[in-house]
């Protein structure tokens, strides 16, 4: 294996690591304290990628778990489905075991049922790992909501030191949203027109993880409470909101809303740690690993060009050969140390 990329995989574990925390610390996950983020978070495109990354660190899995034990009621079990359905994410057995660990709880129950059994693995594998690849020691007995879904772990045991997520401030207005007019799509659609002037109602739909049908009809309805304004262009309509009434709520003393789109760039992340942690790289010389890396960077791109990026990866067809190995390493450590990632 080629001593470069060994560092450069460390190097991405610890800034993806590094973001997950960060966000996931200002929606009051116990346990980090670096530097604040200033845009809205998006609970469950950080949920997804984090059961993916959190593989290499289980206190973060378990700080995590114990944040969904006092705040799972308000993430939105439906968009889950779609965005793991619509983007392919990965972490489908952990969704699962993560689903059926909360609905022991009576009250989250029938909430993260149907996440429950949305996936197991054939074959059980370890849930941890080493930063070097090795499978996390267990201790004699396991888990055993983790194993019925494939997945070997020691016994759960939270810290208790999870907070319900701040009442103010702009990383859990989504989160806030729900708590004062209910989980509902009308959330995510008030904080993405709240980031823009006006928007097509088949854009809304994309860009927040729901169905074209479901999107229209809530704009629909939301246009006659007078909030939001709808703009006819021929046959075409856009949507926007009513100046003067939410601006305190949704803006905080800036012009937009500061709303990413968090999901496409996410989903980017999972395939770039997926992509260059695959085993089967051990066996591979530097021209068939970099033709593989070369795939990762392909699929990478039109989801980083949806999530608002432009074209931040050069054009990989000038790089034959070897050669493109050093510039996929260039490029994604300039993607994960950019200002946008780093608060």
């Amino acid at each position: 294996m080629n001593e470069s990329l060994n560092a450069f995989k460390l190097k991405v574990l610890d800034h993806m690591l590094s973001l997950v925390w960060r966000q996931w610390s200002a929606l009051g996950v116990a346990g980090y304290s670096q530097s604040e983020e200033t845009k809205v978070v998006d609970p469950e495109a950080l949920l997804l990628l984090t059961l993916t990354v959190a593989r290499h660190d289980p206190r973060l899995f378990d700080e995590l778990l114990d944040w969904l034990d006092v705040n799972g009621a308000f993430l939105n079990v439906q968009r889950l489905q779609n965005l793991i359905k619509q983007y392919d994410f990965q972490a489908k057995a952990q969704i699962s075991a993560v689903a059926e660990w909360l609905g022991r709880k009576s009250d989250y129950a029938l909430k993260w049922k149907k996440l429950a059994s949305f996936n197991s693995l054939s074959e059980a594998e370890s849930l941890f790992y080493l930063s070097d690849g090795k499978p996390f020691p267990i201790a004699n007995n396991r888990d055993e909501t983790f194993f019925r879904h494939g997945l070997l772990r020691n016994p759960i045991i939270t810290r208790k030191l999870a907070q319900p997520f701040p009442s103010e401030g702009m990383p859990a207005l989504l989160l806030r949203l729900r708590a004062f007019l209910g989980v509902n799509i009308r959330c995510e659609i008030l904080c993405l027109l709240g980031s823009v002037d006006e928007i097509h109602p088949s854009s809304i739909a994309r860009l927040i993880g729901h169905a074209p049908r479901t999107t229209q009809n809530a704009l629909s309805e939301m246009a006659r409470s007078g909030v939001v304004q709808v703009r006819s262009h021929g046959r075409e309509k856009s949507y926007a909101l009513k100046s003067g009434v939410l601006e305190k709520l949704l803006h905080s003393g800036s012009d937009f809303t500061p709303w990413a789109n968090s999901v496409p760039l996410f989903r980017a992340l999972e395939l770039l740690w997926l992509g260059i942690t695959d085993p089967r790289q051990k066996n591979m010389g530097s021209l068939l690993l970099s033709s593989e890396l070369r795939r990762v960077a392909q699929k990478m791109s039109p989801l980083l060009g949806e999530a608002g990026w432009g074209q931040p990866l050069r054009d990989e067809s000038a790089y034959k050969g070897e050669k493109y190995l050093d510039l996929f390493i260039e490029d994604m450590l300039a993607l994960l140390t950019h200002r946008r990632f780093t608060g």
